[in-house]
């Protein structure tokens, strides 16, 4: 996994790199639903909700910001985007 922190325009920018398998289109549409899961062996009993990534869009998004994915077998990345913030003088 790899973690990048960085600045693009006016936005703050974090991605969150994958190597795994990726995730299916069908599957990246509803992603950020909730309760979807994208392992077919996670259950609610086995300790998954499928609430992660909604939760993550949802403080994403009271921060005026956006979530998006791009995956494809070996590489996965979330992309948050956050708004910066102007310092104010006083």
């Amino acid at each position: 996994m790899i973690v990048r922190l960085g600045a693009q325009g006016a936005s703050a920018v974090i991605q969150v790199e994958d190597d795994g398998p990726g995730i299916a289109l069908p599957l990246q549409e509803r992603l950020f639903d909730r309760f979807v899961r994208g392992d077919s062996s996670r259950s609610r009993t086995a300790g998954s909700t499928g609430l992660g990534m909604s939760i993550v869009q949802a403080i994403v998004q009271a921060h005026q910001g956006q979530v998006d994915i791009s995956s494809r077998p070996g590489k996965t990345i979330f992309t948050v985007r956050l708004p910066l913030s102007r310092a104010v003088s006083s």
